[in-house]
């Protein structure tokens, strides 16, 4: 009976999650403090001292993808997100794939981030015994499955809380690197070759993927579509700002060079922590800390909510048991990672399947644009360029994630993506078989 209960409070219900709940899912997914951390240090490898001025033309890039997904989340509201998206412009099939292409990502996300959480930053500053990172690795996807089992409400409330300190961390230690090292105009030029200029430029782009989580929470925003629509479009204009930001005060600490970039990657490459200790102190520094694991921790837990949601759309369960299919996965990969000790192979073999099952699902849709405004929004002549800007940037994702060929990481991100068309046409098999034999 008490099972019973807590499935029928778990259930979605319609017009219920208020506008600022539905932007803190999309601005936690972003991750802002976690972004501006450690993954903004991908970019300043390859642009250096032009890492701002690459990161804007990265972040316009990537809008390409966020209009797209702009215009489909204003008109479909529901709890299949990528899926319904697909589904609803290019049918059952295309759906299902891209539906379950985009189940592995997040699926796999999962792990991924909380093994790098566990095994590579908290042990990075902590000297840690085996039972003891193993024991964190095990009881973090217990803990965030039992918050997500309390309800919506509560994950979303902790996020808005976090991100909100996120950025205003960001911001405040940002303020005061500048103040003792003044404004330049160079992070405006290109000091780099082009290929790494665009190298960078797309990987800030790509650092801000993620935002998407708020698609899943359509059925349930007070305001449907619209809401979700603009607390998306908003939470990736404030995470962009932070990280670019990010990216200009980390170049101003390091002198507004590339030879200064280089030295400063050379000590850390966790740049905003060691800048926090260096201009603020190990109090600032340890709060920078704790909320970049934090920024992970409330990436993880928006994925969460949008997986049990997807979960809930594709096989067509109850909540608790999607929620509950989810921390399966979760645990498992978990527990692989904390009895073999191997956090680094385990956090880069996840990280491939997620990136590449994540730019695929978004191929699909992105393909499917202009059959969706022809069907729902009145076409336009721009929409076709949108979607072929898209395809071409998202089928870079997938393209640089497994060319060129490096053995057993490659290997696993080729067969996560087939692995999602063959889950995706078996699952619209058996529901076409199901529906034709009644």
């Amino acid at each position: 009976m008490r099972m019973d209960n807590l499935s029928k409070k778990l259930e979605p219900k319609e017009n219920t999650i208020p506008t600022y709940l539905v932007y803190a899912q999309s601005l936690s997914s972003i991750a802002p403090l976690g972004s501006a951390s450690a993954y903004l240090t991908y970019a300043l490898q390859y642009s250096l001292s032009s890492t701002f001025i690459a990161g804007v033309f990265g972040v316009l890039i990537y809008f390409l993808w966020v209009l797209i997904g702009y215009e489909y989340s204003k008109v479909i509201a529901s709890t299949g997100g990528i899926y319904e998206f697909a589904r609803r412009s290019g049918g059952e099939l295309l759906g299902k794939i891209a539906g379950w292409l985009y189940w592995i990502s997040y699926a796999i996300y999962l792990p991924s981030a909380t093994t790098y959480l566990t095994g590579i930053v908290i042990t990075s500053e902590f000297s840690l015994s085996s039972i003891v990172v193993t024991t964190i690795e095990i009881l973090i996807p217990i803990i965030l499955t039992l918050l997500l089992l309390s309800g919506i409400r509560p994950p979303l409330f902790y996020a808005l809380l976090t991100s909100t300190i996120e950025v205003i961390l960001i911001f405040v230690l940002g303020i005061k690197v500048i103040s003792i090292t003044g404004f330049s105009l160079s992070p405006l030029k290109v000091s780099v070759s082009v290929s790494d200029f665009f190298s960078g430029a797309l990987a800030v782009g790509f650092t801000l993927a993620g935002g998407g989580a708020s698609f899943f929470l359509g059925y349930e925003a007070v305001g449907k579509g619209k809401t979700v629509a603009k607390s998306y479009l908003y939470a990736y204009w404030i995470a962009s700002i932070s990280v670019l930001f990010a990216s200009y005060f980390e170049i101003a600490f390091a002198g507004y060079s590339n030879s200064g970039v280089k030295n400063l990657l050379n000590v850390t490459q966790y740049p905003a922590y060691y800048i926090a200790q260096k201009v603020m102190g190990s109090s600032i520094a340890l709060l920078i800390f704790i909320f970049t694991i934090n920024s992970l921790i409330g990436s993880v837990t928006a994925a969460y909510v949008a997986l049990s949601r997807l979960t809930y759309s594709l096989i067509r369960k109850d909540m608790l048991k999607s929620i509950l299919v989810v921390a399966l996965f979760f645990l498992v990969v978990n527990l692989i990672a904390g009895i073999t000790g191997e956090f680094a192979l385990v956090y880069s073999l996840t990280t491939e399947a997620s990136l590449v099952t994540l730019y695929g699902s978004h191929v699909i849709v992105s393909a499917l644009f202009p059959v969706f405004s022809k069907k729902m929004i009145g076409f336009r002549l721009y929409h076709i360029l949108l979607s072929i800007s898209a395809v071409i940037l998202m089928g870079y994702g997938v393209y640089s994630n497994i060319v060129p060929y490096s053995g057993l990481t490659t290997l696993v991100g080729i067969l996560s993506l087939i692995g999602g068309v063959i889950i995706g046409t078996i699952s619209w098999g058996l529901e076409w078989r199901k529906l034709n034999t009644h």
